[in-house]
């Protein structure tokens, strides 16, 4: 399933990786942080998986939102 966000969303990001771009730094480093994580990862490793899909799906979306944002005019 894929989750296509409103055109509203997608501005709002925009605008907000352009005016904070630490909040997209600040995801990339996160998701490197889960990354790291992973390959010990004993108790449960498909949700460290999961985590790491789902940071890095949102680290992708932080970081096309500008452009998309201003496509979208």
């Amino acid at each position: 399933m894929v989750v296509k966000p409103d055109p509203k969303v997608i501005q709002a990001f925009g605008k907000a990786i352009r005016q904070y771009p630490e909040l997209l730094d600040w995801l990339k480093e996160w998701r490197f942080h889960e990354l790291e994580q992973l390959p010990s990862a004993v108790n449960n490793p498909a949700l460290l998986q999961g985590r790491c899909q789902v940071l890095g799906e949102l680290y992708k979306f932080a970081k096309e939102a500008p452009e998309l944002a201003a496509k979208s005019f």
